[in-house]
């Protein structure tokens, strides 16, 4: 990811530090505020199984899950491990921008993080403004 800051749109991709598998940053209802014509988010987007889905197998070791599950990782793989139970802290997200009000609340930036109790970081992988376009995969490979 790029050291570039844009604002996240609804579809930016995320991932967690411990998780196998990416996704996407869901908004269910705008907010009223657009970036490129698609609808930014803020800082109180991150309610698990609304704007976040769970992160596939998570490999932390705190991870108390009893369970195993067996996944196709993005690569074609196959993995087995315990889910990801996506357990949040109940913050909203970090490093948002606080000049930037989206419905109130600060803009969510592709540097902002968000914290799960387990020990995983969620950041974001793009920021789902070009999506389709190319520019968000080709700014994935700038580290």
């Amino acid at each position: 990811m790029s050291d570039i800051s844009e604002y996240v749109v609804r579809g930016a991709e995320i991932c967690c530090n411990y998780g196998s598998h990416p996704r996407k940053l869901n908004l269910p209802v705008s907010h009223g505020s657009f970036v490129n014509g698609q609808p930014m988010m803020n800082e109180t987007d991150c309610k698990p199984e609304v704007n976040i889905s769970h992160f596939g197998i998570c490999n932390h070791p705190a991870n108390t899950s009893g369970e195993q599950v067996y996944l196709i990782l993005p690569d074609g793989t196959r993995a087995r491990g315990k889910p990801c139970q996506l357990l949040l802290t109940g913050e909203p997200w970090t490093r948002t921008k606080a000049t930037v009000k989206v419905d109130g609340q600060s803009a969510l930036t592709t540097q902002s993080l968000l914290f799960c109790t387990v020990g995983g970081n969620i950041r974001f992988i793009n920021s789902g403004q070009h999506e389709g376009t190319g520019k968000d995969a080709a700014r994935n490979t700038q580290k």
